[in-house]
C-alpha cells in the first residue's frame, strides 16, 4: 500500500474567452440551441421581434396588442359616454405599443437601432447578415406599410359634430309668415273666382280638381308651418297671447288642418268646396289681423319709450331724480312714489324709503321690469301681499334682494331686519344705497336691450322679387 496519496487527475484547461460554448450534454429535454451562444443571442432577439407578427397568424398584431377595430354597440349603449370611452382605451394601448412607449418599461426592442448602438436590453446589436438583423429589417419594413396611427389625443370614436344654424330673428319670421299668408290668399281668391265662372277649362273635371286641391294644400301647409315657427319662437309670448289667447290660436290652427285633411282624404273629389275655402280664408285673415294688432302694439310701445326722458342725457348730480322717473315708469301702485331725497338732514326714513319698507312694491317693480326685458326669467312668483306682520315684510325684502342677484347680477348689501323695524339709521343708509345701485344696473341693462333691438330692426333683410324666377 502506497503511503503517499495519488495526485488528482489533471483537468483540461479552461477554454479561451473567444471560444463559443458547446451544447449542454444529456440535457432533458434535448436542446437544439443554447441561449448562451453568440448566434443564439441574435436568434432570440430576432425571434422575439418577428415571431409576434407571425405566430398568431393575425395581420397587424404587435407585441400583444391588436389594432383597434370599430366596435359595434347597441343603440342604448351608444348613448352612454362610459361605453363609448372603451374604444379610446384600446386606441391608447395600440398607440403605446405602436410607438414603442411600452418598451422603455419592459426592456423590449421597439425598432431597429443604428449600427454600434446598444439595444434596450444592454446587449450588442447583431452583426449584418445575421438572423436578428434580418428580422429587425423585416419589422421596420412592416412598420412602413402599416397605416398612420393618430395620437391618442385625436378621438376617432366620436361622431362629427353637425353644424346647426342659429334660428332666424322675429323680423324674418314675421316677414316669412306674411309672405306665406299672401300666397295662400292669392289661391283662395282664384278659387272664389272659379266658383262664379263655370266655363270649360279644357281639362277633365277630376284632373283640374286635383290640380286645384294640391296647389291649395301646398300653399296653406307652408303658411301653417310659418305660423307655427312664429308662435314657438316668439320672444314675447305674453304680449302675443294678450291679443289672442293661446287656446284660441291652437284651435283655429287645428280647424284649418282638419279642413285640409278631409280635402286630401276624399282625393279632391268634386273639387274644393266653397265652405272649405271660406274656412281657410277665415284663418288667414285672422292671422293677418293678429300681426297687424301686434305691429300697432309695438308702435305704441316704441312711442312710449321715446317719451321717457330718463333713457338718455347727462344726469350728473341728479341720479336720484333720474332713478325716480325710471321707477315711476313701471310702478303700478295706486299712489305715485314720493320724491326721492338723500335724507341729509337726518330725517330717516324718508317718505320714499318708507313707501318701499314692506318690500311689496319692490317685488312688483322687479316683476314688471322682467316682463319688459328680453330675458324673462327669475320672476318672483311667491311673495306676501299682506304685510301686517314684520316677518312678511322681511321675506319680501329678501326675495327682492336675492332676485336682484340672480336676474340682474347685482349684489346688494341690505340689513333686512333693520329696515323692517326702522330703528337703525345705518340700515336705512344701506337700503338707500342699495336701491340706487339696483335702479342704475337694471336701467342700463334694459336700455341696452332696447338699443340692440332698434339696431336689429334697421338691419336690411334679403327679400327676393316674386318675378325673379321668370327673368
Amino acid at each position: 500500500m502506497d503511503t503517499f496519496p495519488s495526485p488528482p487527475p489533471e483537468r483540461a484547461s479552461s477554454p479561451e474567452p473567444w471560444v463559443s460554448p458547446s451544447l449542454a450534454l444529456n440535457a432533458v429535454p434535448q436542446l437544439d440551441r443554447s441561449v448562451s451562444t453568440a448566434s443564439s443571442v441574435s436568434s432570440v432577439s430576432g425571434r422575439s421581434a418577428s415571431s409576434r407578427l407571425s405566430d398568431s397568424g393575425v395581420p397587424g398584431r404587435r407585441r400583444g396588442y391588436m389594432r383597434p377595430e370599430g366596435t359595434h354597440f347597441s343603440q342604448s349603449a351608444k348613448n352612454r359616454e362610459s361605453v363609448m370611452n372603451l374604444g379610446t382605451i384600446a386606441h391608447l394601448q395600440y398607440y403605446f405599443a405602436r410607438t414603442g412607449l411600452l418598451d422603455a418599461a419592459t426592456g423590449r426592442v421597439a425598432k431597429s437601432r443604428k449600427n454600434g448602438s446598444r439595444t434596450a436590453s444592454g446587449s450588442e446589436p447583431p452583426l449584418p447578415g445575421e438572423e436578428g438583423d434580418m428580422s429587425l429589417l423585416s419589422l421596420s419594413s412592416a412598420d412602413e406599410h402599416e397605416p398612420v396611427m393618430l395620437p391618442p389625443t385625436v378621438s376617432t370614436y366620436k361622431n362629427t359634430p353637425v353644424y346647426v344654424p342659429p334660428p332666424p330673428d322675429m323680423r324674418t319670421l314675421r316677414r316669412e309668415l306674411r309672405e306665406s299668408l299672401d300666397e295662400a290668399m292669392k289661391h283662395l281668391v282664384e278659387l272664389e273666382k272659379g266658383f262664379e265662372n263655370t266655363a270649360d277649362i279644357g281639362l277633365a273635371g277630376n284632373e283640374w280638381h286635383e290640380i286645384q286641391g294640391i296647389n291649395l294644400l301646398d300653399v296653406t301647409t307652408l303658411a301653417i308651418r310659418a305660423a307655427k315657427n312664429y308662435y314657438t319662437a316668439h320672444e314675447e309670448p305674453q304680449r302675443l297671447y294678450s291679443i289672442k289667447s293661446e287656446r284660441t290660436i291652437r284651435k283655429e290652427l287645428y280647424d284649418c288642418l282638419e279642413v285640409l285633411k278631409r280635402l286630401a282624404i276624399r282625393n279632391f273629389a268634386s273639387g274644393v268646396q266653397p265652405y272649405e275655402v271660406s274656412s281657410i280664408k277665415s284663418w288667414v285673415l285672422g292671422i293677418g289681423s293678429l300681426l297687424d294688432t301686434e305691429d300697432e302694439t309695438e308702435r305704441l310701445e316704441h312711442e312710449e319709450r321715446e317719451s321717457w326722458m330718463w333713457r338718455e342725457g347727462d344726469w350728473t348730480g341728479k341720479e336720484r331724480e333720474r332713478e325716480l322717473l325710471f321707477l315711476r315708469s313701471f310702478d303700478t301702485g295706486s299712489e305715485p312714489l314720493p320724491a326721492w331725497t338723500d335724507g341729509g338732514n337726518g330725517e330717516l326714513p324718508t317718505p320714499f324709503l318708507a313707501a318701499l319698507q314692506n318690500g311689496l312694491r319692490l317685488v312688483c317693480l322687479h316683476n314688471a321690469l322682467v316682463k319688459k326685458s328680453r330675458r324673462q326669467f327669475e320672476e318672483i312668483k311667491q311673495y306676501h301681499t299682506d304685510t301686517a306682520k314684520p316677518y312678511r315684510c322681511a321675506d319680501n325684502l329678501r326675495y327682492w334682494n336675492k332676485a336682484a342677484e340672480l336676474r340682474w347680477d347685482i349684489k346688494l348689501d341690505v340689513d333686512v331686519m333693520g329696515v323692517v323695524h326702522g330703528t337703525d339709521v345705518e340700515a336705512w343708509k344701506k337700503f338707500d344705497a342699495a336701491l340706487l345701485k339696483w335702479c342704475s344696473g337694471v336701467r342700463e341693462e334694459i336700455v341696452s336691450e332696447w338699443k340692440e333691438q332698434k339696431n336689429q330692426a334697421k338691419t336690411p333683410t334679403l327679400q327676393l322679387d316674386p318675378d325673379y324666377e321668370a327673368l
